[in-house]
């Protein structure tokens, strides 16, 4: 049976939970009225987004989404960029920076260089470029990430995420938990993706998930998992030359053995990084972690705190200590490498992540999308 992590609350913000969901109401009231217009669009637009803040794995999900149609489509991805330096409607390319665009879209153009990634926190605006575009440059698909709260644009199909630590259901609406909107949300999404479950999930697990959320019977349901592929150097990562192997296809070779017995420190700057952590310490020798904020930019302050600790966790160990972070963070320190002292640039790692559709599921998953693709709003 499956144990969930209890929803972080705070049931003395409650009143204040309500009157924010008294506003969500209203808005998706007026949206479902049409009162608000949502504007539709004559193309396939796949929108991946979630009902809490942070940490459900969109980006991941979004990579999964391309690795399966980039093959026979011209894709292109519409992203906010959250935290990015620059403002208003950007073209990302593998070039760009963390800082200019953000770590996550980041992270997708430099896994997958040939997508148009449009940056622009008016989902509208974006759409209506791509749609300008000369038809040789027009895409055939959009995947939009994170936009299920972004109703001015309909999409042709969503999808919603709910970590299975932590299930929407057992959520509350911000600042009490983590929900942007009520957990009754999910009836708007055409799928739900259950992620970050175990790889020997049960089928009693997914019955008793299909039971709580109680979908439509019209609503998808799948469950997803984690796959950590072999640590690669950051220093690599910072070259921007061919793009990160496929870490279900490819093993590598490291000049320093990396292996059980390797000491090693966690760095991490993610929403929950628990799991991160626990593989870690289940394949390596876990020594000391250092842990910052999601999407959090590291400043000189931040750059000396991991020297110093890198340093002292070096001189009591005999053996070569190296520091393993998350993908997200390691496209934001390949920016910054030249802060580092040679000795600790040959040290910095990052895990290469992926999600796959558990085993059983994944026929009817690609099934899905291979309608999904076919929308359109008109449709």
């Amino acid at each position: 049976m499956r144990k969930h992590l209890p929803a972080t609350k705070k049931t003395w913000f409650r009143p204040l939970s309500s009157l924010y969901g008294a506003a969500v109401k209203l808005r998706n009231m007026l949206f479902d009225q049409g009162v608000i217009k949502s504007h539709t669009y004559p193309i396939p637009l796949i929108c991946v987004g979630n009902l809490s803040v942070g940490g459900s794995g969109k980006t991941p999900h979004v990579e999964l989404l391309l690795r399966k149609l980039t093959p026979k489509h011209k894709i292109a991805v519409i992203s906010r960029g959250y935290k990015r330096s620059t403002k208003g409607l950007i073209i990302a390319t593998p070039h760009s920076t963390a800082k200019e665009i953000g770590d996550e879209p980041k992270q997708i153009v430099s896994k997958f260089p040939g997508i148009l990634m449009v940056l622009d926190g008016n989902r509208r605006r974006a759409m209506e470029y791509l749609l300008n575009l000369p038809k040789c440059e027009r895409p055939d698909i959009v995947i939009m990430d994170d936009g299920f709260q972004h109703r001015y644009v309909r999409p042709s199909f969503s999808i919603i995420l709910s970590d299975y630590n932590n299930p929407l259901i057992s959520d509350s609406l911000l600042p009490e938990g983590t929900l942007r909107e009520p957990a009754s949300s999910r009836y708007r999404a055409d799928a739900v993706i259950v992620t970050k479950c175990p790889q020997g999930l049960q089928p009693i697990d997914t019955r008793i998930a299909r039971r709580d959320l109680a979908l439509y019977p019209d609503q998808y349901l799948f469950f997803s998992h984690i796959v950590y592929g072999d640590t690669l150097r950051i220093q690599d990562l910072a070259k921007k030359v061919d793009p990160p192997p496929d870490i279900s296809q490819e093993k590598i070779d490291h000049p320093l053995s990396i292996n059980h017995q390797t000491p090693v420190i966690a760095l991490s700057g993610i929403a929950k990084p628990e799991l991160f952590q626990n593989y870690l310490r289940q394949h390596y020798n876990y020594i000391e972690e250092i842990n910052y904020g999601d999407h959090h930019q590291f400043c000189s302050q931040d750059i000396k705190h991991i020297h110093d600790t890198y340093h002292r966790v070096q001189q009591q160990n005999d053996k070569q200590v190296i520091i393993i972070t998350t993908e997200k963070d390691a496209v934001r320190l390949a920016d910054i490498l030249e802060s580092f002292d040679k000795e600790v640039v040959s040290a910095l790692y990052y895990l290469p992540i992926e999600v796959k559709i558990l085993r059983g599921w994944e026929d009817s998953f690609n099934r899905m999308l291979d309608k999904a693709v076919k929308l359109t709003p008109y449709s």
